[in-house]
């Protein structure tokens, strides 16, 4: 007895380190499925070539077949997502089944097969092993499911995911619910949706979404993914959606989140008592729901997966700085489908469309309706062929729709212009008959149509090959303008000290006496813009030794935005991002590895850079002496309509409605937007259950695009004064090639400035990044995830958007536009976030009962103090790093260097109850609470000390802006049959 309990003890060694030791290596993820590689050995360890190796789905019975190699090694690539039976057979030897193979999204499953021969004595081998790490990769990701996540109080939605994994933090809220990744900005993400994506190309913010139900897995890659995925500084999100099966089902689920279980963030008041938000009014109310249907059209062979989910949404708050209260409502339905057809074996075909418009209207006390819309129609098609043992094809063609218009009624696009009153005696910041968020009207649509072929060839038992190529044509439509009978929008200014006068940004000062001026502002922009990107790519997954897995990616890059002619104005070709990684299984055994990653990643050129930059732009502001107002009622409204005296100055012209000369507003020489990514690391399994790792990361943002002024250097260099701003698109700190007016008379001529003659420094921004992990696997009915990270993020600048003043001008910030701008903005940036812990899990109490919790705790955001003026002059706009003291001096107050908001403290906790009715029908009841203790810790401030002049100090400084979200709760029921 003893004896055969050692051998069976033996031969499960033997096949566990057979499997470790072959190393068969990891190859490039795709970006919607798996593979299953394996060996196939002998009951003496040696390899057996030849092999027949058949997979088959064991919920679509979709099939693949293959041959091993001489040396008992195989692969089969581009496997959807899902549970496989593996076959294997040799002549000689007794068929060998495993059960119950799971392929994930971008994982790499491996089976080794022990094969007894025919006719002899075999002996059952008791016990199995899962490798809990894999020793052959050098990527960082996390992948997770439907499953997991059920298991824990999470919010439905893609960013609650991708805030699972290390390095990742919640971006400032006035972007939208997104995720900074290791230091970048929240627009440098990419998103894919069964190998379309979706990422907002305009400015980067968003993506087109689906219902959280209707996703079945999801992959976080924060670092070191291969050549394949592109166009991202930050992280990649890659989802894929449910498919049906050989099985019929039907469902549904209902989620609520009642306003009467939602609690309040405290009001907030500034430095002299004021109210300045009232949160009392705050309300939410969701209530959502879906029903699904699944299974074969064709057994085998056709099946569809389809989704309707109807919603109401609304939420009632208080618009900062005024007693107006706003009421946002929604109730647009969704609607999925996917197609699944196994035309033969080895050959798939897929198919997905999605709508997922939405229109929401928000009504501010009285005033018109905002109307806001978003998303759209998608589709995507994926063709699958194994077409030889060591060859695989994969083509998609997709087309992405997002809309993007505010809106409102046509009566308030033609009567009512937006008015702001900042005036000491003003009772309201906002005024007139249009709802804050509509005064500014935006119509137009963005569309991404995109090719993509994907290939891999496995040369011999250490080389295999991936490559590809992918095309992106992008357009974007726009038409944007102020409302109101001039289409512009009012601004009611205090003099400061009437008796010298405010220096206006069109150069002019108020006459000395005048104690208002008001500035009106007419801005238009439109036209349809263009923008193309191509990318090749080829990786080789090279295994150099036993123990020894090299990934050597290469990926080529272009990218071309055009104006509203069609003209190319920034292209960029022969972009070479390099990708090198590897692993090293330490003692042969799977249980330890050390990995390294360097990758060069490159980053588009924004659409919204086309668009305000190309296009028929006409920004004009004007100033006049502001005698009084005068309550005029407007479509039902009464409005404080000014009473203007003389003007004063001339206009200030920002743009002037032509589409400029593409020579004249971009570096000839324009490089690309780039960072580079060092990774080191070291994971190991403690036990069975248990792992643990350490990762050191550095990114480093080595080149930026954005747009910069060259008045002074003009002034400097020719002797005149442009009568407007002259912007470039150039690169920071280098030399900039563009034609330059040399005499103010219109005589250009083409020019090479040097970089350190405009003023600018190089942008920069350092993330530098340690990760401890602690983690135990799904066992004895309970799981647990622990994550440490200590990072900082520096340089000057956040990237495509800036979080100081939630400006979304990609690629347009207000960075750069003035050399004083950019005195002391190096310092620590607002996605910095010096200590992160992160603790999610799961425990299955009963047969039926389980609860699970997430914990994150988190440092708070550097806080900068801003102000108006500066020793070198008083720039036109923007927020300098100086305010001016009594005395006539000036205090240099670099970024970040005013403290930090408080650390964010959040325990959610969940409980479901799974009850199966009858064998056929079976319910899920489960209730979140989010925020469990109510805290309240700021996570924004108002950071500007001066308003109206220098020296006058701004009582909201220091203010809260916003709270994290307070304590609310989360029911939902799901059915199945």
């Amino acid at each position: 007895m003893m004896k055969k309990a050692t051998f069976r003890r033996t031969l499960v060694a033997a096949s566990v380190s057979a499997l470790f030791a072959i190393s068969i290596p990891v190859f490039a993820a795709s970006n919607t499925d798996g593979s299953i590689q394996g060996a196939v050995i002998t009951t003496a360890d040696a390899p057996l070539g030849n092999a027949n190796i058949v997979i088959k789905n064991k919920d679509t019975g979709l099939t693949r077949s293959v041959s091993a190699d001489a040396s008992g090694k195989y692969r089969i690539p581009r496997l959807p997502i899902g549970t496989y039976t593996v076959t294997v057979s040799a002549d000689g030897y007794d068929d060998k089944v495993i059960d119950d193979v799971v392929v994930t999204i971008g994982g790499n499953a491996s089976v080794t097969s022990v094969m007894n021969q025919t006719g002899m004595e075999r002996l059952s081998v008791v016990g199995s092993r899962v490798a809990a790490i894999d020793t052959t990769s050098s990527e960082s990701s996390l992948v997770i499911g439907q499953e997991e996540i059920e298991r824990l109080p999470l919010p439905k939605d893609v960013t609650s995911v991708a805030l699972l994994a290390p390095g990742t933090t919640r971006g400032d809220a006035r972007f939208g619910n997104f995720a900074s990744f290791g230091g970048a900005s929240v627009a440098e993400n990419a998103f894919y949706i069964n190998g379309l994506n979706v990422t907002n190309f305009r400015n980067g913010l968003g993506f087109s979404n689906v219902p959280f139900d209707f996703y079945d897995q999801f992959e976080v890659k924060t670092g070191g993914y291969s050549a394949e995925f592109g166009r991202s500084t930050g992280g990649v999100v890659n989802a894929v959606v449910k498919r049906g099966s050989n099985d019929w089902e039907f469902g549904g689920n209902i989620r609520w989140r009642p306003d009467s279980l939602s609690e309040h963030a405290p009001n907030s008041y500034n430095s002299e008592g004021d109210l300045y938000i009232d949160n009392s009014h705050d309300s939410n109310e969701v209530k959502e729901g879906n029903i699904y249907a699944s299974g074969p059209i064709i057994k085998d062979k056709l099946f569809f997966f389809a989704m309707y989910q109807p919603n109401s949404k609304k939420q009632d708050y208080a618009e900062t700085n005024s007693e107006l209260i706003s009421s946002a409502k929604s109730d647009n339905p969704f609607w999925g489908l996917k197609l699944d057809w196994n035309i033969a074996e080895n050959h798939t075909l897929e198919f997905l469309a999605f709508s997922d418009s939405d229109k929401q209207t928000t009504q501010t006390s009285g005033s018109s309706d905002a109307i806001d819309k978003t998303g759209g129609d998608n589709y995507v098609t994926t063709y699958t062929g194994q077409w030889t043992d060591d060859f695989t094809a994969k083509f998609t063609y997709g087309v992405n729709k997002y809309n993007l218009s505010s809106t409102t009624d046509s009566e308030t696009i033609d009567q009512c212009n937006m008015i702001i009153d900042v005036r000491d005696e003003a009772s309201s910041y906002y005024n007139g008959c249009v709802s804050p968020s509509a005064y500014f009207v935006s119509t137009g649509e963005d569309e991404r149509k995109e090719f993509r072929a994907d290939f891999e060839w496995v040369i011999n038992e250490n080389h295999t090959l991936t490559f590809g190529y992918d095309q992106e044509n992008n357009k974007s439509v726009s038409d944007q303008f102020y409302t109101g009978p001039d289409g512009v929008y009012w601004v009611y200014y205090d003099v400061g000290d009437p008796t010298v006068g405010a220096t206006l940004a069109n150069g002019a000062t108020t006459p000395v006496g005048v104690t208002q001026y008001a500035r009106s502002r007419q801005r238009t922009v439109g036209g349809s813009f263009k923008t193309k990107s191509e990318a090749l790519y080829v990786e080789d997954t090279w295994t150099i030794a036993d123990d020894i897995t090299l990934n050597l990616g290469l990926r080529w890059d272009s990218f071309d935005n055009m104006n509203s002619n069609g003209d190319s104005f920034a292209k960029i070709d022969n972009m070479i991002a390099p990708r090198i990684g590897v692993s090293w299984d330490i003692n042969g055994n799977g249980e330890s590895k050390l990995f390294a990653n360097v990758g060069r990643y490159y980053l588009p050129v924004a659409s919204n850079t086309n668009v305000r930059l190309s296009g028929n732009e006409y920004d004009v502001r004007q100033y006049y002496v502001l005698e009084g107002t005068e309550m005029q009622e407007i479509n039902g409204v009464m409005v404080p309509t000014p009473i203007l005296g003389d003007k004063i100055g001339g206009d200030s012209v920002l743009a002037n409605g032509e589409i400029p000369d593409t020579e004249t507003i971009v570096d000839q020489n324009l490089d690309p937007m780039y960072q580079d990514e060092y990774i080191i690391g070291y994971q190991a399994m403690i036990n069975e259950d248990w792992s643990w790792g350490i990762k050191g990361t550095q990114r480093k943002l080595n080149g930026a695009i954005d747009d910069m002024t060259i008045d002074g250097w003009i002034e400097k260099t020719y002797g005149y004064t442009p009568s407007s701003s002259v912007y470039v698109l150039g690169n920071p700190g280098e030399d900039m090639t563009v034609k330059v007016d040399t005499t103010g008379n219109g005589d250009y001529e083409m020019v090479t400035i040097p970089g350190d003659e405009l003023g600018y420094p190089k942008a920069t921004r350092t993330y530098n990044a340690i990760d401890l992990n602690l983690s135990r696997s799904w066992a004895d009915d309970w799981t647990m995830n622990i994550t440490y990270t200590w990072s900082q993020s520096y340089g000057n600048t956040e990237g495509l958007v800036k979080s100081d003043n939630a400006q979304t001008d990609a690629g347009l910030t207000q960075d750069f536009d003035f050399p004083v701008l950019m005195d002391g903005a190096d310092g620590y940036l607002p996605n910095d976030r010096r200590h992160m812990l992160k603790v999610f899990g799961a425990y299955q109490l009963t047969e039926n009962l389980t609860v699970g919790a997430n914990v994150s705790i988190e440092s708070g955001r550097p806080l900068n103090k801003f102000g108006i003026g500066s020793p070198y002059g008083i720039p036109d706009y923007g927020d300098t790093y100086y305010t001016l003291n009594e005395d006539g001096t000036y205090t240099w107050n670099q970024r970040g260097s005013a403290g930090r908001t408080d650390w964010v403290y959040r325990l959610d906790l969940s409980a479901s109850y799974n009850w199966d009715i009858t064998d056929d029908v079976n319910v899920i009841l489960k209730a979140n609470v989010y925020n469990v203790f109510n805290s309240h810790a700021t996570i924004r401030e108002y950071e500007y000390y001066e308003q109206g002049d220098p020296g006058q100090l701004d009582p909201n400084y220091g203010t809260t802006t916003a709270y994290q979200t307070p304590r609310y709760v989360e029911f939902s029921a799901s059915i199945k049959f």
